[in-house]
């Protein structure tokens, strides 16, 4: 069952109001994932196979945690962070770079999600102190940080014999060893965000501003830590890329935002904030991980598979925009 968040906060509640949303929305979406597995292996039998596990849950892995930042960003009113791409590959750079420095993989580690952390506050403060959209921030951040990258780098790949380079090819319980991070991030932030006071303040700001504003809640702050906290997931996604895509260039990850935004609004977190459920995310990303896949079994081409990513995209804002008519105000 999915979580459910305040979809607003009222002025005089001490806490934001929590509800269930039932059963509906994540049968759903399991029915259309399922469907979709069961179409693909009934057109082509050799689908149903360990390989395609693997091909689906390397991409889940990477598109996983990017849309726990994501969902943050989304959650706390802060519509969509644009700038992930970017940062993903910058922080890929400074894991490749480090790792060729031949410091320890925990050093490294930290390197990734500290160089994403700085990036994602570097946007929160852009956008508070000079009070301007996050999107079209975020949107400006991406370009000059990609124009930026293509001029310092061609290609880059984690050198060969690391730990990380082993880690990106390690298999744990028959999955890939760079799935059960995404797996256990997005079941501790799933519980932890309607659980805990920082998390029930990210809601709130997202569903009610005016309401958390009058409560005492600092929304510039709350963007800061939110955005912050984005970069550092994304960090962590740099690490398992880097770790497990080989080669990689300042273009590598530009494929991967409009699954990652439709996998948060699949979801059911709220572009407009204040709403959703991170664990629903497993449903989401796994779904839109094995889109791909599937398509490549049907024979269609990269073109062919943008065109399909692109309808879900504006299928799933249409879903967005339904729930935000029908929730109460």
């Amino acid at each position: 069952m999915s979580l459910s968040h305040p979809d607003e906060v009222r002025s005089g509640s001490s806490e934001p109001r929590l509800r269930l949303d039932g059963w509906g929305t994540p049968l759903m979406l399991l029915a259309v994932w399922l469907g979709l597995i069961l179409a693909t292996g009934l057109y082509r039998a050799d689908f149903l196979s360990h390989q395609t596990i693997l091909a689906v849950t390397f991409t889940m892995a990477i598109v996983g945690v990017m849309a726990i930042g994501q969902g943050l960003v989304a959650i706390s009113g802060g519509f969509i962070d644009l700038s992930q791409p970017a940062v993903l590959v910058l922080s890929s750079l400074v894991t490749v770079r480090l790792a060729e420095a031949g410091l320890p993989t925990p050093l490294v580690i930290l390197g990734a999600i500290l160089t994403g952390m700085a990036a994602g506050l570097v946007n929160a403060l852009i956008i508070v102190l000079a009070k301007l959209n996050p999107v079209i921030v975020t949107l400006a951040t991406n370009f000059i940080g990609l124009a930026t990258l293509f001029l310092v780098f061609q290609l880059a790949q984690v050198p060969i014999g690391t730990d990380l380079h082993a880690l990106g090819r390690a298999l744990f319980l028959g999955l890939p060893a760079i799935w059960w991070p995404m797996a256990v991030m997005i079941l501790i932030v799933g519980f932890l965000i309607p659980r805990t006071r920082y998390g029930r303040r990210i809601i709130a700001v997202g569903g009610n501003r005016t309401a958390a504003r009058a409560r005492g809640i600092s929304l510039q702050a709350t963007r800061i830590a939110v955005f912050t906290a984005a970069g550092g997931f994304v960090g962590v996604a740099a690490v398992l890329f880097s770790a497990s895509s080989g080669p990689f260039n300042p273009g590598s990850a530009n494929t991967l935002q409009l699954n990652i935004i439709a996998a948060v609004i699949l979801a059911g977190i709220s572009l407009s904030g204040g709403r959703g459920s991170f664990w629903m995310l497993f449903l989401s990303v796994g779904f839109l991980s094995t889109l791909p896949t599937s398509l490549v079994f049907f024979g269609l081409s990269s073109d062919a598979q943008s065109i399909f990513q692109g309808i879900i995209l504006v299928v799933a804002v249409s879903i967005d925009g339904f729930r935000a008519r029908r929730t109460p105000s």
